[in-house]
């Protein structure tokens, strides 16, 4: 008896991605920084991985935004540039997450934070911080980056297949064009209660590491960027 395949949106099937991709990153942290979990805590620590999903729906939803607007155009206009497009995007934001990620575990492990605006420029641009980064540092760096990457673009290239094909019914395709997008804003805000959720609604430990491992990196960055007020405590650690 063979089953008739199960045909998924591009854009859910996209969100899925992101958030295994987030869930590979949360992973490598807690395995990176494995000897600062206390013993005994193992198991609170993988709470991180529940009480992060609303952060990681967040950041998935944001990383889609573009796509979703590529792939409106493709369902009336089909071409191939639009693909490529699509394509290249996806690739580079693959790509700009590792990098950020990994070097995010490398700053933690310098200042005990998450890396914040504040903390990549001073990790980046100060004078301070060149003693402590060794040539072997900055290979491994750029290697754990470009495996992480490219295993996110193979998995991309294998189950992210369904971009360019057509919804052939237009009162599907306009119901989908039209909802879309208001899940997209309910999840991208964390629900619909009236204060966006930020950084805060991922404690659930008083052990600060745990918290930090739930948070997810690439939104805490993102929004320490646009809210600077934030990333305020990492003077403190600076100093």
């Amino acid at each position: 008896m063979k089953f008739p395949k199960i045909k998924i949106h591009f854009i859910f099937r996209l969100i899925v991605f992101w958030l295994l991709y987030f869930a590979l990153f949360r992973m490598l942290f807690i395995i990176y920084h494995h000897t600062r979990i206390i013993d005994g805590r193992h198991s609170e620590t993988g709470l991180s991985f529940l009480f992060g999903f609303r952060l990681d729906l967040s950041a998935a939803t944001g990383a889609i935004i573009i796509p979703f607007i590529l792939w409106t155009f493709q369902q009336f206009y089909k071409s191939r540039l639009i693909h490529l497009l699509n394509l290249g995007y996806n690739f580079l934001l693959i790509i700009l997450v590792s990098l950020l990620s990994i070097l995010n575990l490398k700053i933690y492990g310098e200042w005990g934070t998450l890396m914040g605006a504040r903390a990549l420029n001073y990790f980046l641009t100060s004078k301070e911080v060149l003693p402590f980064i060794s040539l072997w540092s900055v290979l491994l760096l750029i290697f754990s980056s470009g495996i992480c990457a490219l295993i996110g673009i193979k998995f991309y290239r294998r189950y992210i297949t369904n971009f360019s094909s057509p919804i052939e019914n237009i009162k599907m395709k306009w119901a989908q064009i039209i909802l879309v997008p208001a899940f997209i804003i309910v999840a991208f805000r964390g629900g619909l209660q009236n204060s966006p959720i930020d950084e805060t609604n991922s404690e659930y430990s008083d052990y600060p590491i745990n918290n930090m491992i739930a948070t997810n990196n690439i939104w805490y960055l993102a929004h320490t960027y646009f809210d600077p007020t934030a990333d305020a405590d990492f003077d403190k650690i600076k100093e």
